[in-house]
């Protein structure tokens, strides 16, 4: 039997990035503005602050839709980091902050702060607004 040949190399971080257009930026923004949406109608802090995440994630792919004609796909959101850092370092560190509050929001039993969750909140303002006026321009 012979040795399978080896495969060949992909770009690292490739499989967490797809190609992307602008009707994929429109798709991410409607999808950011429906979490939002959803984030805002509710009281339990756990609640908000994972749909408002949700909305940080979609409004930053739909930036790099535009910017990069690419976006992420790993589920986690560190290459929706990655790649909006290369577009705008600030809005990639609002990302980043709401982030960090996902793993407790979404599967902790340990109930969010409600400060958290309006954080979380803001930052989804913030990167939607940008995903808006970039989206809305092209």
């Amino acid at each position: 039997m012979s040795p399978r040949p080896p495969r060949p190399e992909r770009p690292r971080g490739a499989a967490s990035r797809a190609p992307a257009t602008l009707a994929d930026a429109r798709a991410q923004l409607r999808d950011a503005e429906v979490f939002l949406d959803a984030a805002a109608s509710v009281e339990d802090p756990d609640v908000v602050a994972a749909h408002a995440i949700r909305a940080a994630v979609a409004a930053a792919d739909a930036v790099c839709c535009v910017a990069l004609r690419e976006r992420s796909v790993d589920g986690s959101g560190l290459t929706a980091v990655e790649l909006l850092g290369r577009v705008d370092p600030k809005l990639s560190a609002a990302l980043r902050r709401a982030l960090d509050r996902q793993t407790q929001a979404a599967y902790e039993s340990r109930e969010i702060s409600v400060s958290d969750a309006r954080m979380c909140l803001r930052q989804a303002e913030i990167l939607l607004d940008a995903a808006r006026a970039r989206v809305l321009s092209v």
